[in-house]
């Protein structure tokens, strides 16, 4: 472990890395030109002494291994940060930018010491805190010549800790700049989640250039106590586009198949349908009871996942006639790419006295297209949409009574709704000698 040997008056210090402001000196004399309260000196015997910056930590910081690279300097500047989110400001991004010039194995780890204050489960420095909070996210990134990178970083209430792993060979000095591209919605990503309340902010970690790299996954989970609070996995190739949450409150999943470009609105339709399905989640929130917050999370994640491709470019008014006759096709779908949702509500007894009757919601979209014949001549187009609803749900007899369901049979006075609906619609087009023949 290095030594630490103090010049004048004690001050326990955080120790930022060199580069947020490390000075070499070659004697005594530069030394007495510094202030006492910002000299340490490394090392023992002859080796040059170095001045460090102090950091605004109440504490210690206890470091992996020497801190003399970018990522640590960022973290230095932000590991007495008084929340967790505020602790990952810029470590993400320095993580992924290191690729532009190295492509091998990293790890870094800075800890408080023990009498620094903790971060608590809300995010706020809680001393002495008897159980942790702990931020864990993992971004895994395969190349198209098959090389495998992982990217972790972890925040606890005393400290973060990253690395980095490449394995199954040696990055190419294009595949090395694609993931550092990458850089600014790695951070985003990780920006979002830790936020509070969270947000989605996923669709750019998809926008890489599929010749370079083949797939891009983050999985992100929050413990609090000792136990994982949430789950979210996100995914994403030149194929499809998936995200799963799992909280206390359920579970929200949304895949998207980006596979049929052919198939895509333009950027205002996209927009416009999207907006048209999130009021159709709205509707069905309401009609079944379901839980605000975990639908706002399953609009959230549809809206998010529908930006992350692009969206169909119009013909432009050079195009030949036929060429824009035959885009017609598009603005008769939805305008966004096909897809699978769903949301799983926490089922809850929430009448003692007959347990069996439960509060649920389940909701499952889902939209499926095929193409057939030859684009512009004999083109034919269906799209399907479905919509189910299952819920069930208890409720006062009257908006003047009060629900206060127990084990006491005085309280059985109530309505218990079941809910079961289904929803079909279908788009049929066809196209003989590259002109509209039939829309159904």
């Amino acid at each position: 472990m290095t030594s630490v040997a103090s010049i004048g008056p004690v001050t326990t210090i955080g120790l930022a890395p060199p580069a947020t402001g490390v000075t070499r000196v070659g004697d005594k004399a530069d030394i007495a030109a510094v202030p006492a309260s910002t000299t340490v000196t490394l090392g023992q015997g002859s080796s040059p002494a170095l001045t460090y910056t102090s950091q605004p930590a109440a504490a210690g910081v206890v470091w992996e291994r020497e801190a003399a690279d970018k990522v640590s300097a960022v973290i230095a500047d932000t590991i007495s940060t008084r929340t967790l989110a505020g602790r990952l400001e810029g470590v993400a991004s320095a993580l992924l930018d290191r690729f532009q010039t190295d492509g091998s194995n990293y790890s870094q780890s800075a800890r408080l010491s023990p009498n620094a204050g903790q971060v608590d489960a809300l995010g706020t420095v809680q001393a002495g805190a008897a159980q942790q909070a702990k931020d864990a996210y993992t971004l895994r990134i395969t190349t198209a010549s098959g090389v495998k990178v992982q990217v972790s970083l972890t925040n606890t209430a005393d400290g973060i800790g990253v690395q980095i792993d490449v394995a199954e060979g040696e990055l190419s000095e294009t595949e090395r700049k694609a993931i550092a591209g990458l850089s600014k919605a790695f951070q985003d990503a990780v920006d979002g989640l830790a936020a509070v309340p969270p947000r989605m902010a996923w669709s750019s970690l998809a926008k890489f250039d599929s010749a370079v790299l083949s797939s891009v996954s983050l999985q992100a989970t929050t413990t609090a106590d000792g136990v994982v609070s949430q789950s979210i996995d996100f995914s994403a190739d030149s194929k499809q586009r998936s995200l799963t949450i799992k909280n206390a409150d359920g579970v929200v999943k949304v895949d998207v198949d980006v596979s049929k470009a052919a198939l895509f609105g333009n950027a205002q339709q996209r927009a416009a349908a999207v907006s048209d399905y999130l009021q159709q989640f709205d509707a069905a929130r309401s009609r079944g009871k379901g839980d605000e917050a975990l639908m706002a999370v399953f609009k959230d994640a549809f809206a998010e996942l529908h930006q992350s491709y692009e969206a169909g470019a119009a013909p432009s008014s050079q195009s030949p006639r036929i060429v824009a006759a035959g885009y017609t096709y598009r603005s008769l779908l939805s305008g966004v790419a096909d897809f699978s949702a769903s949301i799983s509500q926490t089922m809850v007894a929430s009448n003692p006295y007959k347990t069996g009757e439960v509060d649920q919601f389940t909701y499952q979209v889902s939209q499926s297209s095929s193409m057939s014949g030859r684009p512009l001549f004999d083109l034919g187009v269906k799209q399907e949409q479905r919509a189910n609803l299952n819920a069930s749900y208890h409720a006062a007899l009257t908006p003047q009574q009060t629900l206060d369901l127990s084990k006491d049979k005085d309280s059985q006075n109530y309505k218990f709704i079941q809910i079961k609906d289904e929803v079909t619609s279908q788009t049929g087009i066809q196209y003989e000698l590259g002109a509209l023949a039939e829309a159904t």
